[in-house]
C-alpha cells in the first residue's frame, strides 16, 4: 500500500486553529470573571479532549501496516500509552480544577517526551514534533494562564 504524503500546512492550520477556543476562554475569563468556574471547567474539559486525542494518535501509530518491523513490546507500549491520556483526563476532571489542570499540563508534556523518545520508529512525519512542541507550549500555557486568572 503506497504511503500518503501529508503536507504540514493543513495540520498546522487545524492545530493552531484548535487554540482559538482557549483564547476565547481566556478572553471570557478576563471580561467576565463572575463566570470563572464555568470557563475553567470548559478549558479543563477542552484540554482533556485534546490530550485524549493525542493518546489516540499512539493507537494509530501502533496499528499501522508496517508494524511487523517493530517488536511486539514496542507496539504494546504504544497501545498502553495511548490509553493513559483518557484515564488521566477522567481523573483530572474529577479533581479540584487546579490539581486536574496540573495533571493535564504534566500529561501533555510527558506524552510529548514519549513521542520524542520513540520518534526513531518512523511513525511520525518529520514536521510533527515541531508542531506538537509549539502547540503543547501554547495549550499548556493558556491552561496555566486560565487557572492563574481564576484563582
Amino acid at each position: 500500500m503506497p504511503t500518503l504524503k501529508i503536507y504540514p500546512r493543513i495540520p498546522q492550520l487545524l492545530g493552531y486553529g484548535g487554540l482559538l477556543p482557549m483564547l476565547a476562554l481566556l478572553f471570557g475569563l478576563w471580561h467576565w470573571p463572575q463566570l470563572a468556574d464555568q470557563l475553567v471547567d470548559a478549558a479543563t474539559l477542552y484540554v482533556g479532549a485534546i490530550f485524549s486525542f493525542l493518546g489516540g494518535l499512539q493507537w494509530g501509530l501502533a496499528l499501522q501496516e508496517d508494524t511487523e518491523q517493530l517488536l511486539d513490546a514496542e507496539v504494546t507500549l504504544r497501545l498502553i500509552v495511548g490509553v493513559i491520556p483518557s484515564l488521566i483526563t477522567v481523573c483530572a476532571l474529577l479533581m479540584p480544577v487546579l490539581y486536574g489542570g496540573a495533571c493535564l499540563i504534566t500529561g501533555l508534556w510527558l506524552l510529548l517526551a514519549f513521542e520524542r523518545y520513540w520518534r526513531a520508529n518512523k511513525g511520525l512525519p518529520c514536521w510533527y514534533l515541531t508542531l506538537r512542541l509549539n502547540l503543547t507550549i501554547m495549550l499548556s500555557g493558556s491552561l496555566a494562564a486560565i487557572l492563574w486568572l481564576a484563582v
